[in-house]
């Protein structure tokens, strides 16, 4: 089963909106917030999970915030704790400050192999500038394997607004980001 950034994106934003009054609650809380992201028992990447048919393992995973994952991508034969996988299935880092650099989290799942890598961060203010997209865009673009990214489409930038609870995804094409809307 091979998930895309449409089917990822769509079950983001309906978990975040199913969640979104303890979300809202905590968005200015940044230990909190993530935590309801990624490492709470009823965290927002494990909904994610169920809603795609996919395993979650939540909580940093080799330096990796979560991982979804299929049940045949276990290491058979050995016991189940701790995790041992020899695929992915999603990649996902979450990063609260986009201003920390977000070129870290880019280039970071650049170098996994994984079906589809996720970044979701927070912009401040009126929302992310071209420029810092163009440099997302731009560290992509120079990878040995932009043009597989590229076809493949299984690269998704996800923006999330305090403002309005607004969420953006954008895959990366060769050319330039292109906008998903959820279904």
């Amino acid at each position: 089963m091979n998930i895309t950034a449409s089917k990822f994106f769509n079950a983001w934003v309906a978990t975040v909106h199913e969640m979104r009054p303890v979300l809202v609650e905590n968005w200015r809380n940044a230990t909190k917030f993530t935590s309801l992201v990624k490492s709470s028992d009823d965290c927002v990447i494990k909904r994610v999970a169920v809603r795609v048919g996919l395993e979650c393992f939540p909580s940093d995973y080799y330096s990796v915030d979560s991982v979804l994952y299929q049940k045949c991508d276990l290491v058979p034969e050995i016991p189940e704790v701790p995790t041992w996988l020899r695929a992915l299935s999603v990649a996902f880092e979450h990063e609260n400050d986009i201003r920390s650099g977000i070129y870290k989290e880019v280039s970071h799942l650049l170098i996994l192999n994984a079906d589809l890598r996720v970044l979701v961060t927070y912009p401040i203010g009126d929302g992310i500038t071209d420029q810092e997209l163009a440099h997302a865009h731009a560290i992509i673009h120079g990878a040995r394997h932009e043009k597989e990214i590229s076809d493949k489409e299984n690269f998704l930038l996800i923006l999330g607004s305090e403002t309005d609870f607004a969420w953006q995804g954008f895959v990366y094409k060769h050319d330039d980001w292109k906008e998903i809307k959820p279904i």
